[in-house]
This record gives structure tokens, sequence and C-alpha cells, in this order.
């Protein structure tokens, strides 16, 4: 019977998932944008749930403080922001397989939304974000003037 005996370097113990995890960060797209300054930026992964009056988001953005967070609505975009906090460590990495860098999100909304009342939680390193949605619109029922009955438009218009 023949035994195989592999040898791990260094090295491999990086190089090795690295094949697998860039097919996985194309095909879900959580591969970083290098910015300017050299700092990774990925796509931050997201929970959306939705419950009869709102919408939640929460993401995971563990060591990184409250203050390197950042939420904002406009034009029914909702975008998240999470700058990258510096990490101090003493000695040489054998494997990394926590990305470091900027987390961004971008999502548009629906339009049934109150974005008046849009909140944003930050415990634990997890943030949570409450979309309420918008009260139902009732149609309203219009009554059709015509002769004889009383018509809302004034004459000589419409």
């Amino acid at each position: 019977m023949m035994t195989t005996t592999r040898y791990l370097l260094p090295g491999s113990l990086v190089a090795g998932t690295r094949p697998i995890d860039r097919l996985f960060e194309q095909f879900l797209g959580y591969e970083a944008a290098i910015r300017e300054d050299g700092t990774p930026t990925y796509a931050l992964p997201l929970d959306i749930l939705e419950t009869e009056d709102a919408y939640e988001l929460h993401a995971t953005v563990a060591g990184v403080p409250q203050e390197g967070v950042e939420v904002t609505f406009e034009s029914g975009m909702l975008s998240i922001a999470v700058k990258a906090a510096p990490v101090e460590v003493q000695g040489t990495f054998i494997r990394q397989e926590r990305p470091w860098g900027n987390w961004s999100r971008k999502l548009e909304l629906p339009k049934e939304i109150d974005p008046a009342k849009i909140a944003a939680q930050f415990e634990n390193g997890v943030l949570r974000v409450r979309v309420p949605k918008a009260a139902k619109v009732e149609p309203v029922r219009i009554a059709i003037g015509g002769p004889g009955k009383a018509s809302a438009l004034p004459k000589g218009r419409g």
C-alpha cells in the first residue's frame, strides 16, 4: 500500500483556497474595487426582511466604531458606507480570510415608504436599518357630473 504525504509550505496556506475564493467573489459580487488611496471597497452583504409595516436591513460591521458607519437616503436611494478602521498586527499573517477595507451598498427603495421615519441602530457590530412602509393610499371614488347632476368643475372649463 502506498501513502501520499503532502507538505504545506507557509505560502500555500494562503494561496490554497484563493482560486475558489475569487470564483465566489466574482459570482456574488464581493470582489473589492480599489480606491485611489489604495484601500479596497467591498459590497456590504445585507439581510433584508419584510414585515407587515416595514423593511429591515441587517449588516455585520464588526470591528468598526459607530462613527465609521454612515447611512443616508436621497432620491429614493438608501446608501450605507462603512469606513475601514486601521488594524495593527504584531507578526506576519499566515492566513488572512477576513477582508480589510471599506464597505459600501446602495439600494433603491420602493416608493411606498416613509423616508422621514427611517431609523438606524448600531449595536455589538450589527447595523440595523428600519424603513417604515407608508400608509396605504385607498382609492377615492369620484362622482361624475352630467345633465341635471351637480358637477365639481366650474362652468366654462374642462
